[in-house]
């Protein structure tokens, strides 16, 4: 076979140098800087981490414990507590300056207030929790 000779893979990763005009502007290319990345002015966060914890004995042993309230629409299974050694908690990050009504639902099915937490009346003749930041 007649042609070009193929080049040796070691050979071939070895830069050749370039001459002229491309030299130089492959010099002058590498003597300019990037320009930073500038970090956005951001001011003081707006919003806290509050953490959501109930013992054992007050879950009542339960399997499942989530956290519902006003921060989540009031859905059950939108914020589940993770199972410590000691019983369940969840960090959750509302906004400051403002309160929040929230209960705590055991297996699903049982709706629980925070034993350590005011409580006030929820219009449907029971009580929920509330917490102010």
């Amino acid at each position: 076979m007649a042609g070009r000779p193929r080049k040796n893979p070691v050979d071939a990763a070895v830069e050749t140098p370039k001459k002229g005009a491309a030299a130089k502007a492959t010099k002058a290319a590498k003597n300019v800087e990037e320009p930073k990345a500038k970090r956005p002015y951001t001011r003081r966060s707006t919003k806290q981490a509050i953490k959501f914890e109930l013992s054992n004995e007050q879950a009542q042993n339960a399997d499942f414990v989530s956290v519902a309230g006003e921060f989540n629409d009031w859905n059950k299974d939108a914020t589940p507590l993770t199972k410590t050694l000691n019983g369940f908690e969840v960090e959750v990050e509302l906004e400051k300056g403002k309160s929040y009504q929230f209960r705590y639902v055991l297996n699903g099915t049982t709706w629980i207030n925070d034993p350590y937490r005011k409580t006030v009346d929820n219009g449907m003749g029971d009580q929920n929790s509330v917490i102010e930041l």
